[in-house]
């Protein structure tokens, strides 16, 4: 499309644009592949878990911006759907795949290393725990850091060695590191953020996000704002593309549509419930695995990758959180990367509390006919983002006027 040769910065945005919505179908179709391989689960459970995914406005926001996170996302899905076969009793050709993909994250982005820990350890469980293929997980467990590490810093798409010559460090940030904060005496900076450790790691300021379903413009904020909250932010920023407010184009000015935000928080709560109780089931299952060195039990948590993906993302934020401390770094969107991990909690959740004798039908359907209208919502969410951009011939209109364009 000589892209490279026109000055048309629009044209070049609406082309990549394009490249991460296809990355974004991928990434559904691999889930999809994904979740109908998980046996055991009921099927109305994985059918429910997919539909929550590929409808939540998040996901569609960032897939539909340029930014490198769903390369980061489909690379990290790609590693942990040939990780999840590898520990199963993969063949080389599967753990290859492992290594190729954990290498296209880790040089994509920066927190893609936390699935590549978490993959390396898991490898090690197996072996650890396995009394056959000694030989071929010892193997895996051993060389899959060292390729990873050494592909990743000799790759020419890689940018850790030329930082580390121009820098004196592999990772560099462009915003700077606050002071940290303190237990309880809450300590202010220049933007909202982490005040305390007791005010933004240890509360849920859910009232307050139902007053203000859409963050304000004005960076300074009253002590009950949720953007002093880390679970308030990534609560809210994984179920609603308005939340953030931004990119400015996105932006929304009235309150007419709020009753859409403060919708979809009510009823977002019950399917994050049910999938805490799948994550608390899942690293239950891998620490007894590892404690009574049962082996069915682990292969049943998958030797506890999943578990090791949601509490190495979820600590990610919260150092990520405490070392810059502005609200701007709290993103649930750095817990995409382990996507997978979440299906499965809510897949494995909802079988376990909807097959026991003790739930009536009747609970069940209320609960399936609450998180279908979630989904009614989520789609509002998007609709109502679609209908804010055409107006300013940013939506639809843009991208066919400008590829008609690019092609003549």
């Amino acid at each position: 499309m000589r892209l490279d040769h026109i000055r048309d910065s629009d044209a070049q945005k609406v082309v990549a644009q394009l490249i991460n919505f296809l990355v974004g179908i991928s990434i559904l179709v691999i889930a999809w592949i994904f979740v109908n391989k998980l046996s055991g689960l009921q099927t109305g459970a994985k059918i429910l878990g997919f539909a929550l995914l590929a409808f939540n406005p998040q996901l569609i926001g960032i897939n539909s911006q340029v930014t490198n996170d769903t390369l980061l996302i489909l690379f990290s899905s790609l590693a942990i759907f040939c990780a999840y076969f590898a520990l199963a009793g993969g063949n080389l050709i599967s753990f290859l795949f492992v290594v190729l993909f954990s290498v296209l994250a880790v040089i994509t982005k920066t927190n893609g290393w936390v699935s590549v820990v978490a993959i390396t350890i898991t490898f090690f469980v197996r072996f650890s725990q396995s009394k056959i293929g000694l030989a071929r997980n010892l193997f895996f467990a051993v060389s899959y850091p060292i390729f990873v590490v050494s592909l990743a810093l000799l790759s020419p798409l890689s940018q850790y060695t030329q930082n580390y010559q121009r820098y004196g460090s592999p990772v560099t940030l462009n915003i700077d590191t606050q002071d940290p904060p303190l237990v309880f005496e809450k300590t202010y900076i220049h933007y909202a953020g982490i005040l305390s450790i007791q005010d933004g790691f240890i509360t849920f300021k859910f009232g307050n996000l139902l007053k203000a379903p859409v963050t304000p413009i004005r960076d300074k904020v009253s002590e009950e704002s949720n953007r002093t909250s880390l679970w308030t932010r990534l609560y809210a920023s994984a179920n609603s593309v308005h939340f953030e407010n931004y990119p400015p184009s996105w932006r929304i000015t009235g309150q007419t549509t709020y009753w859409i935000y403060r919708g979809i928080f009510i009823l977002a709560l019950l399917p994050v419930a049910i999938m805490l109780i799948g994550a608390a089931m899942e690293i239950y299952g891998t620490i007894k695995g590892i404690l009574t060195r049962n082996e069915l039990l682990l292969n049943n948590v998958s030797y506890g990758l999943f578990s090791l993906l949601f509490v190495g993302h979820a600590l990610f934020v919260i150092l990520y959180a405490y070392e810059y401390r502005v609200y701007t770094v709290m993103k649930a969107i750095f817990t995409y990367p382990g996507l997978l991990a979440l299906l499965v909690f809510f897949a494995k959740g909802s079988t376990l509390i909807f097959s026991r004798p003790q739930i009536k039908n009747q609970y069940v359907i209320l609960a399936v006919i609450l998180m279908i209208a979630l989904l009614v919502f989520y789609i509002l969410d998007v609709a109502t983002l679609i209908f804010q951009l055409i107006p300013n011939q940013s939506g639809f209109n843009l991208i066919v006027d400008r590829l008609l364009r690019a092609w003549q």
